[in-house]
């Protein structure tokens, strides 16, 4: 019975409690850089996990597409997704991780969506860039968009591995975007790391950290 109503019922309750507390929130974005071309260009969004609850309003009904878990929960949120006007593949880097990439790869290439990345999850560390990223670009030849959030006021959800923050309402949140970051389709593992460090800079960069 719960795993029906977090299938079919929840999704429906959290998208209608999500759109009108997010309504409450102001949200300042600039310009995407200019060497994306405009909107119009693909690329990999790449977040910390911390910012997700807050940056997935900032994308709906457009051609984003995020990974989800294959688990109860996961299936939920793909709905909720769903709702948001988001695409998503499931897997993660703990459960079909492998084969959730190559499908993000093969999906986003062919339909040119724009893969939306928390770098540190799903279950981290906070603040540490994992490699799935990297390897995306690498593959799809998109360029990185490292994006943070600034909030003015927020709650923490303290006990949460990655410290996820919540927007108070009222409240502004302010999006920043870094340098797009190009990973060659010949970088070796040595490459890989040092471009997985000058993300992981520049993230924290962003954040104020």
């Amino acid at each position: 019975m719960m795993k029906f109503i977090k299938i079919n019922i929840l999704p429906y309750v959290v998208y209608a409690i999500y759109k009108v507390y997010m309504g409450l929130v102001r949200f300042i974005e600039p310009e995407y850089p200019v060497k994306l071309k405009g909107k119009k260009a693909n690329f990999i969004v790449a977040h910390f996990h911390q910012d997700e609850l807050a940056l997935v309003h900032q994308r709906t009904n457009s051609n984003f597409c995020t990974m989800t878990s294959t688990s109860t929960d996961g299936e939920m949120m793909t709905r909720f997704l769903k709702l948001m006007g988001y695409r998503s593949v499931r897997g993660s880097s703990t459960r079909g991780g492998a084969t959730a990439l190559l499908q993000m790869i093969k999906q986003c290439s062919a339909q040119k969506l724009n893969p939306v990345i928390a770098v540190d999850g799903p279950r981290g560390p906070i603040y540490k860039v994992k490699n799935g990223v990297i390897e995306l670009a690498k593959q799809t030849g998109f360029p990185i968009l490292p994006v943070a959030l600034n909030y003015s006021s927020a709650f923490c959800i303290q006990k949460s591995w990655n410290k996820a923050l919540i927007p108070k309402p009222f409240s502004k949140v302010t999006i920043r975007f870094g340098e797009p970051i190009h990973v060659p389709n010949n970088a070796d593992r040595a490459k890989i790391e040092g471009i997985k460090n000058l993300l992981e800079k520049e993230l924290l960069s962003l954040k104020g950290l």
